[in-house]
């Protein structure tokens, strides 16, 4: 999300971080926007850039066209003489169409830098002398549209500074990465109001205007489809304005300007929060809407022109005839669209179940700005505010009082807060107490939420812009937040047990250890393939495809290892790199064989090309005999003629192939590379006759026989060794228990704590009993053997902060 300093200082006091007037003219490296951005770290709302946008309109003056007239020979531009103010018109030769004689424009004097990056200067043009410009809306900065010259209102005074007339200042643009569990950072008015509270400065909360509403309910509109719906008639579209100043405000936010109305609307969303929506009153049947679950088989053209198919559970909005007109909180629909013949309008204002909308808009590929906004949750006690605020930006009237259709939404309950759970989650810090943060007038409250004390522990108030905090661990969440982070002391984890690789894991490394010692090179392809790879490489008759495949030769997921090797294989020997031998152990994807099953069939596979002189199949024997041996099975492998189970399987050449079982169960097939598998343009180069060999894992793991390791006992007599130890409460327990295991080596045998001691008037160390068990193969771990260790542990745990007790 972008928005800018100017947006953030209509309600935040700046008045600390910036001198008077300063804010309009500061560079990204001024201290107080770094101060800012310190601050949007630490809340948690990420500033991935810092943006300086200068007005640069010094010299942009309002100006009158006098005379418009053709010029001979010309018939794309026209002279014209515009009026500055200042003494006598001025030649202007223009391409544009859209204005007539008594238009104001802004009008840019020679010499001048546009914010396009364009210097002007003194031309002549077909004879003609034209001295600057006038501007269309993207020279001067406030669109990404140009559709001509910027036609400003007949009252605006003639020869005044566009830019200072305006408002356009010079300003400064965040780049936010917003979370998807801050909803209320979503928008100007939640970042000011997160600002306000950790710098303690003024916030500015807008005051709801008040509005007569009618509560009168709706029928025809579905409570669980939407919660609440307010609904509002704006008249005066012909006369609609927006301030340019708000214009450029939205461009640099990221928002094309489309029509006062429209911009109106996408700017409250950005500034409130609140997605709404402007329909054409009079294209709506009964000039009303609704809102419901669509039907089957129903239908909606939306904004951007495409069909949608919706289903049962899409939210759609209806006209009173119940057409569907809109996909609810998603995109507008194409017949209702606010256009110049438009006369009235009506606003929609409305909060949706988060889940049903992201739902639709992921069905749909439909994601939009407002539909990322009511997924992750909006605030429904904002819609009268923000249907006032786009009448107010627009220039329009509210007819009539605001129709409130539907309004089920209950309140968020109170959720307690245990201090003891609060200290012992973010415990109590050198630098203050968390429990600060819940003070009346502290941020929590600061940032909406209701803090009543009650005994020892608090009752907690979420705000209606805080869906994402149900619970008590978010409101610590909050308390941490507000607290800051930077300020909580880290304590390092300490556990019993340290990461390493699974079983399965341990397995697949030693085994491609071994395919390595065998002379052969591991390969990793990509599992998307080409229909050609597919139809080559052999698989089951119907693919799994992509729906949208970034590029044509990879729009299937492979069924075969062999469908990746074979690319490999053609790499090297395009390159002359020969003999080739490659493995790879990696995943392959089928359809379910079972008709319920809703996930496809993913099996790990591992495929070895061999590349041999004359015989193929006897270039891949002993990598058959090798895994065979490794996994335990080769007495009970048996090789058979290929049957009509191996669909899915890589097609080998069909006389020198086999199928491979162990105890009736198909593992895998091993055999040659047909000939029609080697690219014609390479033939030439292959030396020799290609062997394959593709395996299942699993089965193989499942049918392996099993390996026990057993260790041998001592005939001698076990030596145990309690040692005591002080240590610092820093000091990692499982580290200390490290220590000693290492330094007593293949003597130990077990070491466990039989003793801990906590002493209350201690807050610094803690006391230990460890007990040691010394046992040898080769005999009794003698009196000498002991000492010296006990003295290798002191030193060594003295080292750490671990203090061994004697005597």
């Amino acid at each position: 999300m972008r928005i800018t300093l100017s947006w953030l200082a209509e309600f935040i006091d700046l008045g600390e971080l910036f001198d008077v007037g300063e804010a309009t003219h500061v560079g990204p490296t001024h201290a107080g926007v770094r101060r800012l951005v310190d601050a949007m770290n630490a809340l948690g709302m990420v500033v991935e850039g810092v943006e300086h946008a200068p007005a640069s309109l010094d010299g942009v003056v309002v100006g009158q066209v006098v005379s418009l007239e053709p010029i001979e020979g010309a018939d794309r531009i026209r002279a014209t003489l515009v009026d500055d103010g200042i003494g006598e018109a001025k030649s202007v030769v223009c391409g544009a169409w859209n204005f007539q004689v008594g238009d104001k424009v802004p009008w840019a004097r020679p010499g001048v830098t546009l914010p396009t990056g364009m210097t002007l200067s003194e031309r002549r043009m077909r004879g003609v002398v034209s001295l600057g410009m006038l501007c269309s809306p993207v020279e001067v900065g406030v669109s990404s549209e140009a559709g001509g010259l910027l036609i400003l209102d007949p009252d605006t005074p003639v020869g005044v500074e566009f830019g200072e007339y305006f408002g356009i200042v010079d300003d400064i643009v965040f780049d936010l990465a917003i979370e998807a569990n801050r909803p209320d950072a979503n928008c100007v008015l939640g970042v000011a109001r997160d600002l306000a509270a950790w710098l303690r400065v003024g916030f500015h909360q807008p005051e709801s205007p008040g509005l007569e509403v009618d509560d009168t309910p709706d029928p025809a509109n579905d409570a669980q489809a939407c919660d609440r719906l307010l609904v509002a008639t704006l008249a005066g579209i012909e006369t609609a304005t927006f301030p340019l100043r708000l214009s450029r405000r939205l461009r640099l936010a990221g928002m094309r300007s489309i029509s006062p109305v429209v911009d109106a609307s996408n700017y409250v969303m950005i500034e409130l929060g609140q997605p709404t929506h402007p329909y054409d009153k009079q294209r709506l049947a009964g000039e009303t809407i609704s809102a419901r679950f669509a039907k089957a088989g129903e239908q909606v053209v939306t904004l951007d022109g495409s069909t949608r198919a919706l289903e049962t559970t899409d939210v759609v909005i209806v006209d009173g005839d119940d057409q569907v007109v809109g996909l609810a909180g998603v995109m507008g629909g194409l017949e209702t669209e606010v256009s110049e013949a438009t006369t009235s309008v009506l606003v929609e204002a409305a909060h949706f179940p988060a889940s049903r909308i992201a739902r639709t808009a992921k069905r749909l590929n439909a994601r939009s700005e407002a539909s990322s906004r009511f997924e992750r949750g909006t605030d429904p006690a904002i819609l009268e505010l923000a249907i006032a605020r786009i009448a107010e930006l627009s220039n329009l009237s509210i007819v009539g009082p605001l129709q409130r259709r539907i309004d089920t939404i209950q309140s968020n309950p109170a959720i307690e807060v245990r201090a003891a759970r609060v200290a012992r989650i973010l415990g109590h810090q050198p630098a203050g107490e968390p429990l600060e943060v819940l003070a009346p007038d502290a941020a929590l409250a600061r940032i909406g939420f209701v803090v009543e004390p009650v005994g020892v522990d608090y009752a907690v108030t979420p705000p209606s812009f805080r869906p994402d905090v149900t619970t008590e661990i978010e409101v610590i969440e909050e308390i941490a937040r507000h607290f800051g982070y930077q300020r909580i002391t880290s304590v390092p984890l300490t556990v019993a047990t340290t990461g390493g690789l699974t079983d399965r894991q341990q397995l697949i490394r030693r085994l491609k250890q071994l395919l390595a010692g065998l002379g052969l090179f591991e390969a990793w392809s990509v599992t998307l393939v080409s229909a050609e790879e597919r139809d080559l490489a052999g698989g089951a008759s119907e693919p799994i495809g992509l729906a949208d495949p970034l590029v044509a030769h990879e729009s299937e997921l492979r069924q075969t290892v062999l469908a990746g090797l074979l690319r490999s294989m053609r790499t090297n020997v395009a390159r002359r790199l020969h003999p080739v031998a490659l493995f790879e152990l990696g995943p392959v994807v089928q359809r379910p064989t079972e008709s319920a099953a809703i996930l496809p069939d993913e099996k790990l596979r591992i495929g070895i090309l061999i590349e041999g002189a004359d015989n193929g199949l006897a270039a891949i024997a002993p990598a058959l005999t090798a895994i065979s041996r490794f996994f335990g099975v080769e007495d009970r492998l048996e090789l058979g003629e290929i049957d009509a189970e191996l669909v899915g399987w890589p097609q080998l050449h069909p006389s020198r192939r086999s199928q491979l079982r162990v105890e009736g169960r198909l593992v895998g097939v091993v055999g040659e590379l047909h000939p029609r598998q080697i690219p014609e343009e390479l033939e030439h180069l292959v030396e020799g006759r290609f062997g394959y060999l593709e395996l299942d894992f699993d089965p193989l793991v499942e049918l392996a026989m099993p390996i026990r390791q057993i260790k041998v006992p001592s005939s001698y007599t076990a030596s145990s060794l309690d040692l005591s130890f002080v240590i610092d409460r820093s000091v990692s327990v499982d580290s200390l228990l490290r220590l000693i295991r290492d330094a007593a080596g293949v003597l130990c045998v077990d070491l466990a704590i039989f003793d801990r001691y906590e002493p209350a008037d201690d807050s610094e160390h803690l006391y230990l009993g460890v007990r040691l068990r010394l046992e040898s193969v080769d005999g009794v771990v003698d009196e000498g053997s002991i000492q010296a260790l006990i003295e290798v542990i002191d030193q060594r745990s003295g080292a750490i902060g671990a203090h061994l007790r004697r005597g």
